[in-house]
């Protein structure tokens, strides 16, 4: 109602501006003569939320290191697509610039499903052909990855349906959910900003004895 009579007032002031008569009483105004916006605006679009991101992250090794990289989040909705884009291992140009993955050459996702935040990531018995360090490496990748999606804080590995016993950095076998603590201290640490910025080798006094 406030723009109809927004609207009869603009009217009143054309109408005096071309010379014709201000009446001294309100008069209707045919529903034509208003402008569509007027009788029916628009609603303003409600304010975004966060935009989906347009890439998400799986991790890579490299020198024994996890080192995030990212993949197209259109290719990776699910976390099951996300995580077999990892166990698909590096493309040529990720293998060219020295990324590699722990995971054995022949990995099979059978099932992913969830306790509230809890991923439970059921794969073919061969991850367990792993051994050693790369066994470690390998459950790293898998846990930081799934942690990273959206909604997740722990994951649970079974293997062919069978909880797995799975190492921690330290080699302990355990078979609880693993949270991105448990790997943290695997991840390719930050570059420093004052050595990114000036490229300098540590000075010969620093490293004689």
């Amino acid at each position: 109602m406030r723009r109809i009579a927004l609207a009869a007032g603009l009217m009143t002031m054309l109408l005096a501006g071309c010379g014709v008569g201000i009446q001294s009483h309100a008069t209707s105004i045919p529903s034509r003569a208003i402008p569509a916006e007027l009788l029916s605006p628009r609603d303003s679009p409600a304010p975004s939320a966060s935009q989906p991101a347009s890439t998400s992250t799986i991790y890579l090794v490299r020198n024994g290191v996890l080192v995030a990289v990212h993949r197209p989040a259109s290719e990776t909705s699910t976390l099951s697509a996300l995580l077999r884009s990892l166990l698909q291992g590096p493309t040529d140009a990720e293998t060219q610039s020295g990324l590699v993955t722990a995971i054995n050459t022949n990995p099979i996702l059978n099932r992913v499903t969830f306790s509230g935040s809890v991923a439970n990531i059921d794969l073919a018995s061969t991850f367990g052909d792993i051994r050693g360090q790369e066994q470690i490496l390998a459950t790293a990748q898998v846990v930081m990855t799934a942690v990273g999606y959206p909604g997740i804080d722990a994951v649970q590995i079974s293997l062919d349906g069978v909880a797995a016993d799975v190492p921690l950095t330290d080699g302990t076998l355990v078979s609880q959910p693993l949270v991105r603590s448990d790997y943290s201290q695997l991840l390719l640490p930050p570059r420093p900003e004052s050595s990114a910025a000036s490229g300098a080798a540590p000075s010969p006094a620093a490293s004689s004895p």
